[in-house]
């Protein structure tokens, strides 16, 4: 008797341990769904009809059973409220191929005076998780996964989502709105983020190994926000930042780190092994990062005239393989205050691509740094930015260049008195204390232009260090 009762024990546990619940057709009366008689599994299109409500419960799991049709939906022209916890999640998901769309997704018809409650769930395999035939004023999520949907969130106003998780989506966020992210990740999504933004705000965010990371596809209206987030081993990490900030931020093995700048300020970031770590165009400042050990360093674009150009200082833009910057313009720059890790201007020169080694680009001034990037070493203009005078009335003169303590120049004329200018514009005037040589052993080493020999005008660059 005692082994009978424990074995219809025993069945009465596994029974429950397996207990699953199918559904289809219509809802006409206020159901709840239970984590006792879960799992439920979908087999046809779920409706609630108007007045009704499903409630389903912290915990539930609902599987939809995709063996032979791929467009089940639950749609909701009643009430549906589906509110997970921190602790209990919901989750929904396909019966095969997880991996892959199986479903269409739930769907809102407002019209008929649909509701859709969603929160702190876990759902995947749909073609649209939650297609609402009205946007909504407010679309917030907390502690939500999609995974493996075509577009998982489609947005038209406002979205809030905080410690998100999007997986495997076609497009993990879509839309026009104020953006709020908060410690979200993403991985190996197509897009992870689409935005036509009003306002984008986001922090402690991760990326990693998507197609495309941040895509803009407009100018942000208000403003644009992002820090302390980590982009890895995605195809661009950013497309067409505008209007707005990036600071704190790692940049590292991406296809391109920023692509297309325009309006924004690029502040205290690290860029390391991506094959272009940051494309800055119109108006955009380029201030304090480390961009490192890439295969393309800095590359200049989309500027035709001064008036919007990029500013570019106090960067750390050493070891890139193919280039340190890339001047894709015709505008001259004055990069000076970055440092390039090189001791001489010759190596210096090698990671600089600009009009010396295409006449269709434009100049780029640089200064030379010690190893520490602490030092100043020296200044090498390629353009005049001190007004001088006309070519014509300049003549060239033979010196060694850098100079150290002595400049001498070569000449059969005696030189007597040479004027020199700073790059403050402050001209020094020299006498030679011997035959056409200049002690120039008490100026500050930098960059200096010859002005005048004697009475004649040039306008001749060098180096004193």
């Amino acid at each position: 008797m005692k082994i009978l009762i424990l074995g219809l024990l025993a069945l009465v546990f596994s029974a429950n341990v397996n207990a699953q619940t199918f559904v289809s057709g219509g809802i006409y009366q206020n159901t709840n769904w239970t984590v006792n008689n879960s799992p439920y599994v979908v087999t046809g299109p779920v409706v609630v009809f108007p007045g009704n409500t499903l409630t389903i419960a912290p915990g539930v799991q609902i599987i939809v059973n995709n063996t032979v049709n791929d467009s089940i939906y639950i749609e909701t022209r009643g009430t549906l409220n589906m509110m997970g916890t921190d602790q209990l999640p919901i989750s929904i998901r396909t019966q095969i191929d997880t991996t892959n769309i199986g479903w269409l997704g739930f769907i809102c018809t407002s019209s008929q005076g649909g509701v859709l409650n969603a929160n702190r769930f876990s759902i995947s395999n749909a073609q649209t998780p939650f297609d609402y035939e009205a946007p909504l004023a407010l679309y917030s999520y907390t502690n939500c996964s999609f995974n493996h949907c075509g577009q998982a969130i489609t947005v038209g106003n406002e979205t809030v989502l905080n410690n998100c998780q999007f997986r495997g989506n076609n497009a993990a966020v879509y839309g026009w709105s104020y953006f709020t992210l908060n410690n979200c990740f993403f991985k190996d999504n197509g897009t992870a983020i689409n935005a036509y933004a009003t306002a984008f705000t986001m922090t402690g965010s991760t990326f990693l190994e998507n197609t495309n990371a941040l895509v803009f596809s407009a100018g942000v209206f208000d403003s644009m926000s992002i820090t302390n987030c980590q982009f890895l081993n995605n195809g661009t990490a950013i497309n067409f930042p505008n209007n707005g900030k990036i600071e704190n931020c790692i940049f590292l093995d991406n296809v391109t780190g920023i692509q297309s700048s325009y309006g924004c300020k690029i502040s205290n970031n690290v860029f390391n092994y991506n094959e272009v770590a940051v494309d800055v165009s119109v108006l955009t400042e380029l201030v304090n990062n480390q961009i490192n050990n890439n295969i393309g360093g800095v590359r200049i674009s989309g500027i035709s005239s001064v008036v919007n150009a990029p500013i570019v200082t106090n960067n750390e833009i050493c070891g890139n393989i193919n280039y340190n910057v890339n001047n894709n313009t015709n505008v001259n720059y004055s990069l000076l205050t970055n440092c390039f890790c090189g001791l001489d201007s010759a190596g210096i020169e090698q990671s600089i691509i600009d009009g010396y080694d295409d006449v269709t680009k434009g100049l780029i001034n640089y200064q030379i740094f010690d190893t520490s990037c602490t030092i100043l070493l020296g200044t090498v203009l390629k353009f005049n930015q001190v007004a001088g005078v006309a070519a014509n009335e300049m003549e060239d003169f033979t010196f060694e260049n850098p100079v150290e303590n002595t400049l001498t120049l070569l000449s059969t004329t005696a030189i007597n008195e040479i004027a020199l200018c700073d790059l403050n514009g402050k001209v020094l005037v020299l006498k030679a204390f011997a035959a056409n040589a200049f002690n120039v052993s008490d100026l500050r080493p930098g960059f200096f232009i010859l002005k005048r020999v004697n009475q004649t005008p040039v306008n001749q660059k060098f180096i004193i260090y």
